[in-house]
């Protein structure tokens, strides 16, 4: 199974359809994806885990889009952004963020994140004030939040052996409302992604 897996994963990368553009920060690509041409601006952040944001934002944006201009920044290790070398400290990700919405001069927006985002964007109000003229927290992580211990080693292992692949169907990654491309599309990456640095 271990082997298949590896067989597989080789073969599914091939498969994998580029979107977004691609951002340089510190000798690593982040791929962001933009939408909409509204005078005012969303910065989207993912949550903790989620494979491809700009794929599985798609019900959010296509909300937005008519409205407002719409960003969905792939931080490092997610999405088709590079994998991270450097620690995974909300400073880093909060820098990292900062430094691509630059390079786009991109300077007045409001951040909206998911899940561990709303650490990130609590941080990243603080740090830019003059730039988010707003914070919208989907069901955010919070810094007082008690979180039992994340078992990473054991759903590393369940990825390795390909079990992940067994259980990850795409009908179980989306809104009903996804297009079957884009719900494969999610399946192939969240196969790449899953449990990395």
């Amino acid at each position: 199974m271990f082997v298949t897996n590896k067989i597989l994963n080789r073969l599914d990368d091939k498969k994998i359809t580029d979107y977004g553009q691609k951002i340089s920060v510190d000798d690593k690509k982040i791929n962001v994806s933009i939408h909409g041409n509204g005078q005012e601006t969303i910065v989207l952040l993912p949550g903790f885990g989620t494979a491809a944001p700009a794929l599985d934002f798609t019900p959010l944006v296509n909300e937005l889009k008519a409205y407002y201009k719409v960003v969905v920044v792939e931080p490092l290790g997610y999405g088709l952004s590079d994998l991270p070398t450097s620690e995974r400290s909300t400073k880093n990700i909060v820098s990292e963020i900062h430094e691509t919405l630059q390079k786009l001069d991109i300077t007045s927006y409001t951040l909206m994140g998911h899940s561990i985002a709303g650490i990130y964007g609590l941080d990243y109000s603080r740090t830019y004030p003059d730039e988010v003229t707003a914070f919208v927290g989907i069901d955010t992580s919070f810094p007082t939040q008690s979180v039992d211990p994340f078992p990473a080693s054991s759903y590393k292992l369940l990825r390795d052996l390909g079990v992940f692949r067994l259980l990850l169907k795409p009908d179980s990654l989306m809104a009903p409302d996804v297009d079957s491309k884009t719900k494969e599309q999610i399946r192939l990456i969240s196969l790449k992604n899953t449990m990395n640095a």
